[in-house]
């Protein structure tokens, strides 16, 4: 059986993860640890984007090559995710040897279907985000729509895609639905992008760049990155199969990774919708490849702000996601990358934009998870306890809202059926009384009423697992009968 496959972007070398590459690489993390549990397993895929200018600059301030600049900044970048618990199957990197061998079929094979052609050109291109723009897209003053800083213009020899043949196919696939794309105005954006005559072909090579992966047939260009880096996620797979991909067909290829492939989501952020939403397609068509076989849903978060604004290390407030999580381990039992995860997939539904401070992290433990989900586990558990109610939970509750927002990719949705049933059980308590239940010596009312508590505890304690691990982990010894407190107070 197929494994659910999802992918976070690559994330570019040119510094250490913030807070929307955890957010990212959290909602996919989540997905994937929710289709080990309750589907049919995944494969979850995330890397790093090692080529390009930007790179190159980078690696020459640091006194280091290109390999060693990036040899660094990855290990760095692996080594943060699996400290944070990320659940990742494969860390695919753009210097892997099986990338790079792939890119070099797929630019040849696009050079023999004539879906690449030379051409010398002028154009506006912005290093830090690695994209040509059009004059349309610049902000006031003339800077790159995504970056603080005006383009560069550049004139080169390249090879460019034929996009227009494809743009057409592309936008049928997205209307029809064939793609999917969350939020659904994020969907139109792609519309509205596929139908503008200003976006149409474009190089996918560079005769300028020297630190990326050669064009096999003309020693004199490199890949572009936008090429390059869309292909890691089916470069990804192979390299964690080890499957030799010399003299392979694309159909060949395909089939020894049949049972990941095609993705069925990709997470990232707004910035790159149009590499993802359109060039992707479109290079996947051009190879031969079957629509079927194209990837799902892409999925596309907003960003972050912090009191109001962009985060920004001048202004100073930038969430570093480490400073709240050793904050929070040092109150709880190691539980503040759980808490982090919580409150940023709670706080706002996915594709729109948040506002997060360390404040209002703070205040969104102690109302939710210290006077809501520690204080409901604490009671029940306590008052079976007391009263020696003799019960064996059999787990038998089906919370399919939960299930069902999950099928949507609606993590926030998922998290507010699981407060749901919380307060439920808060509620039933202030109403039945079971205190009074005892006194009165009515017995199987209290069992029954304890049975049907400690039940939705136990299943609470299953489904929050794929949003808290190690919450869920307290939670069943809590069950289990130990003493222990799973949100503590912070003390003022």
């Amino acid at each position: 059986m197929k494994k659910f496959f999802v992918t976070t972007p690559i994330y570019y070398l040119n510094g250490e993860p913030h807070l929307g590459h955890y957010y990212a690489t959290t909602i996919a993390d989540v997905l994937a640890r929710y289709n080990r549990k309750f589907g049919s397993g995944a494969f979850f895929l995330t890397g790093t984007d090692e080529h390009g200018q930007k790179v190159a600059d980078a690696s020459k301030k640091d006194n280091l090559s290109p390999q060693e600049y990036t040899d660094k900044l990855s290990a760095i970048w692996e080594g943060v995710w699996k400290d944070l618990d990320i659940s990742y199957d494969y860390f695919i990197r753009t210097t892997n040897p099986t990338h790079k061998v792939l890119c070099q079929v797929v630019i040849q094979k696009l050079l023999e279907t004539n879906d690449i052609y030379p051409q010398e050109y002028e154009a506006l291109y912005c290093v830090g985000a690695e994209s040509f723009v059009t004059q349309s897209e610049l902000r006031v003053g003339g800077l790159c729509p995504d970056h603080d800083e005006k383009p560069q213009i550049v004139l080169e020899k390249n090879y460019f895609f034929r996009l227009n043949k494809y743009k057409d196919r592309v936008l049928q696939l997205i209307e029809d639905g064939k793609i999917n794309i969350i939020p659904e105005s994020r969907r139109n954006e792609a519309i509205e992008l596929l139908k503008n005559p200003e976006v149409g072909d474009f190089s996918v090579t560079r005769e300028k760049v020297s630190w990326g992966i050669p064009v096999p047939f003309d020693t004199s260009q490199t890949l572009y990155v936008w090429i390059d880096a869309l292909f890691n996620y089916m470069s990804g797979v192979l390299a964690s199969q080890n499957i030799d991909i010399k003299d392979l067909s694309i159909g060949e290829i395909l089939a020894k990774i049949g049972d990941i492939w095609p993705p069925d989501l990709q997470v990232m952020g707004k910035d790159i919708l149009k590499f993802h939403a359109v060039y992707w397609p479109a290079f996947l068509l051009a190879l031969g490849i079957p629509e079927e076989n194209l990837p799902k849903t892409i999925l596309i978060t907003g960003f972050f702000l912090s009191d109001g604004r962009k985060m920004s290390k001048s202004i100073g407030n930038v969430i570093v996601p480490q400073d709240i999580i050793t904050y929070f381990d040092e109150i709880t039992d190691g539980l503040g990358n759980d808490i982090l995860r919580y409150v940023i997939l709670r706080e706002m539904r996915i594709g729109n934009d948040g506002d997060i401070t360390k404040e209002k992290i703070i205040g969104i433990y102690e109302s939710e998870l210290v006077n809501k989900f520690g204080n409901t586990f604490s009671r029940v558990i306590g008052m079976a306890k007391k009263y020696d109610v003799q019960v064996q939970p059999e787990s038998s509750a089906v919370f399919q809202d939960y299930h069902n927002a999950f099928q949507k990719y609606d993590i926030y949705g998922a998290i507010h059926s699981i407060f749901e049933q919380i307060n439920i059980i808060g509620q039933e308590i202030e109403s039945h009384k079971p205190w009074e239940l005892y006194k009165e010596g009515k017995t199987e009312e209290l069992n029954t009423l304890m049975q049907n508590w400690l039940e939705s505890l136990h299943q609470i304690t299953e489904i929050i697992e794929p949003i808290m691990p190690s919450t869920a982990n307290l939670m069943k010894r809590l069950l289990a009968g130990e003493n222990i407190h799973i949100f503590p107070r912070i003390e003022k």
